[in-house]
């Protein structure tokens, strides 16, 4: 799974690993900024299905982050949990992966096998990060805040859900398309 960060415009950056990245999101913090354009650097998983004959590439986002803080003896071993946004579906997925440290300084990340159902992994990033259910809840109660401000008017609940978001993590608000 190739892995990269990158602007929304997919402008290439160099000097941030994807470790580092992985971290600054598990600290609750920003990748950074693109130098050419100025918009937050993201942290993106492209991946193709081995059983898929079309080999269509899938782009999703890396939305959290839990590092697990597991060490193995005598090893540079970091675990983490990626909650990752397929780009198009808006789907989400758990992606277990390490980061581990080679003698020579090299850094080298893999996946573990999902031994684990979706709902499982879920279950357990729920329970390692309890602020992960608690900010889909503040932003659920500031979307009907909204709602309720503009007059309870139907059809502008996606617009309410992302601006409630964007408010509450500190993002750009993006607008839906009728």
């Amino acid at each position: 799974m190739p892995s990269r960060v990158s602007c929304p415009n997919n402008h290439s950056v160099s000097g941030i690993s994807i470790h580092d990245a992985a971290v600054c999101i598990s600290e609750g913090r920003a990748i950074g900024v693109c130098k050419r354009c100025g918009k937050p650097l993201q942290y993106r998983i492209d991946h193709a299905n081995a059983d898929d004959p079309s080999g269509k590439q899938q782009s999703f986002l890396v939305t959290r982050a839990v590092r697990l803080g597991t060490r193995m003896e005598d090893e540079n071993y970091d675990p983490f949990l990626l909650l990752l946004r397929e780009t198009k579906t808006g789907k989400e997925q758990i992606l277990p992966t390490f980061w581990t440290h080679g003698k020579s300084g090299t850094e080298r990340g893999g996946q573990f096998a999902p031994l684990l159902t979706l709902e499982e992994w879920k279950s357990l990033f729920r329970r390692l990060d309890a602020s992960f259910d608690d900010l889909e809840e503040k932003i659920r109660l500031r979307a009907y805040q909204l709602y309720e401000r503009h007059g309870r008017r139907d059809g502008h609940a996606l617009d309410d859900w992302l601006a409630a978001e964007a408010e509450l993590r500190g993002r750009e608000v993006l607008r839906a398309a009728a």
